[in-house]
C-alpha cells in the first residue's frame, strides 16, 4: 500500500472495493483515496473519450445557468474581476462568469474540449494548458473556480500548491467536489453514484478537504450549504 496522496501518511485503513479498485482512508487527514493509483497511461486511455463531455454538450444551456447562479454567489465575496476556471471542459462556467461581468479565462488539459469551448463561446478566452503551467507563469486571479475536478487527480498536493499560487492577495478559491460525509451517503456510501474509480480517485468530507487545503497554505476554509452530496468550498 502507498502513502496518502495528500499528507504522505500511510498506509490508510481499508474503506472498501469498487470496480476492481481498492480504497483506503488516511488515519491522519481522513482523505479517502484509490490505492494503487492508476498509471498516467491508464488515465490517459480512460479520458481519451471522456463520457461527461457529451453530457455537458447536451445540457449546455442548463449548465451555463447553473454555473451563473453559483458564480453570482461567489462574486458577492470577491474583490476584482480576474476569473479563471481550472478544468473548464467545454467552457460553460467561463461563459457564465463572462455574463456575470468577470474577465474570464478557462484552462484544461483536454485539447479537444478546449477547441470545442472556443467554438461554442467565442467571446471567452481558453487555453490548453495545466494549472501548474499557469501558476509557474506568475499569473494571478481574483477568483479561482474549480468545479468537479479535484476528485479526479492522483496528486492533490501538487494541484493545490498550484491553485494557491494563482490566487491574488485578496483573491478567493471556489471548489466543488462530491461529499463523502453527506448524511445521504453515510448510511450506505456505495449507493452514491460518485464512487466510481478510476474516474474519481479522491473522496472528501468537510473535515478532510479542510485539512488537505490547510496543509497547502489555505488559512480560511468555509463551506456553502448544499442539500445534495456536494461540497462547496470557499477558501483564501
Amino acid at each position: 500500500m502507498s502513502m496518502c496522496p495528500s499528507c504522505a501518511a500511510g498506509p490508510g485503513r481499508p474503506f472498501g472495493h469498487k470496480d476492481g479498485f481498492s480504497l483506503y482512508t488516511c488515519e491522519t487527514c481522513e482523505l479517502t483515496y484509490v490505492d494503487p493509483m492508476p498509471t498516467t497511461a491508464e488515465l490517459s486511455e480512460f479520458y481519451r473519450e471522456y463520457h461527461k463531455t457529451g453530457q455537458y454538450r447536451q445540457k449546455l444551456d442548463s449548465k451555463v445557468r447553473r454555473a451563473r447562479r453559483r458564480i453570482r454567489r461567489v462574486k458577492r465575496r470577491a474583490v476584482g474581476s480576474r476569473f479563471i476556471d481550472v478544468g473548464c471542459n467545454i467552457g460553460f462556467a467561463v461563459e457564465a462568469a463572462r455574463q456575470c461581468g468577470f474577465e474570464a479565462l478557462g484552462i484544461d488539459i483536454d485539447a479537444v474540449a478546449i477547441d470545442e469551448a472556443r467554438s461554442l463561446f467565442s467571446d471567452c478566452r481558453f487555453e490548453h494548458c495545466s494549472v501548474e503551467a499557469v501558476a509557474a507563469s506568475g499569473q494571478q486571479y481574483d477568483v479561482v473556480y474549480c468545479s468537479e475536478v479535484i476528485e479526479h487527480l492522483p496528486d492533490v498536493a501538487v494541484f493545490l500548491q498550484a491553485i494557491r499560487k494563482l490566487v491574488a492577495e485578496h483573491g478567493l478559491v471556489f471548489i466543488t467536489t462530491p461529499d463523502l460525509g453527506h448524511r445521504s451517503v453515510r448510511r450506505d456510501p456505495y449507493a452514491a453514484d460518485f464512487i466510481r474509480p478510476p474516474e474519481h480517485l479522491l473522496y472528501f468530507t468537510r473535515r478532510s478537504i479542510e485539512r488537505v487545503m490547510r496543509r497547502q497554505g489555505f488559512t480560511r476554509v468555509r463551506f456553502q450549504q448544499s442539500l445534495k452530496p456536494t461540497l462547496k468550498v470557499l477558501a483564501r
